[in-house]
């Protein structure tokens, strides 16, 4: 016998962790980065934003942002880069490594590794970019373009049909 209307556990909502800030398509914040034209270039911090809000997360965009422009000069970013990094900045390693950079890995702008020691006792984390992000959007995207031309295709004959 099953029980036919659960009691689920009370939702608080999309962890930020795991969330995308996608904005209104018509409101401030996309008319401030140009809109939706293409042909204007969004720059690091037009992408970050969408991943840690500046009006939410003034904090942690300022870090992510400084972060991905770092790890972009370098093909590989290991422990002695990030450490610099935290050192010129003054960022505490503990919101890098536990806020910051799974997030950005989470989602695709950062790939990570481990590389083994030359002791052989540890294993070092090496980031390096990644083009994940955008070939999830790019996937969703197209999907959704296929789903929104073929329904029109559909409303088109068969409105044809009817005349």
């Amino acid at each position: 016998m099953s029980n036919k209307s659960p009691k689920y556990p009370a939702s608080k909502g999309v962890k930020s962790k795991d969330s995308l800030y996608i904005p209104r398509h018509d409101g401030k914040f996309i008319r401030d980065k140009g809109g939706l034209d293409k042909n204007i270039i969004w720059n690091v911090e037009d992408v970050i934003d969408f991943i840690f809000p500046k009006i939410y997360q003034p904090r942690y965009n300022e870090i992510a942002v400084k972060f991905i422009n770092f790890v972009l000069e370098y093909e590989k970013t290991g422990k002695e880069e990030i450490t610099g990094f935290l050192k010129d900045n003054k960022y505490s390693r503990s919101t890098l490594e536990n806020e910051i950079i799974p997030k950005l890995v989470c989602f695709g702008l950062l790939k990570r590794e481990r590389e083994q020691a030359k002791s052989g006792k540890s294993r070092y984390l090496i980031l390096s970019d990644s083009l994940t992000f955008s070939n999830y959007l790019e996937r969703i995207a197209g999907a959704w373009s296929m789903i929104v031309l073929t329904a029109r295709q559909k409303r088109k004959v068969k409105k044809q049909g009817q005349v």
